[in-house]
């Protein structure tokens, strides 16, 4: 029902990521999908803009894996960083740890 929704307002993409829906859109529609949504009955938790990787890379070890989790970390923390994007491509298992 939501995806539909989406799809009929102008979405390009929808996926459903950890429990929410993700609706994936140019930057520039994303005012009017999010209002085209709301038209529709459907309340919106958020509307924002996103980076997302063109190309997603697989970390080649899992000493890998832990020492991009550990500089992500590191720099998450740090006072003057807002927000940390990665294309590393973890495996599902590996996402929630």
């Amino acid at each position: 029902m939501v995806q539909s929704k989406a799809l009929e307002a102008g979405a390009e993409d929808f996926q459903v990521v950890e429990n929410k829906f993700e609706i994936l859109k140019e930057p520039a529609t994303l005012e009017s999908v999010h209002k085209k949504m709301e038209a529709t009955g459907t309340k919106l938790e958020s509307a924002v803009l996103a980076s997302l990787p063109a190309i997603t890379v697989p970390p080649a070890t899992g000493a890998a894996i832990g020492a991009i989790k550990q500089l992500i970390a590191a720099l998450e923390e740090h006072d003057d960083v807002k927000e940390v994007i990665s294309n590393a491509e973890f495996p599902e298992e590996m996402k929630a740890a």
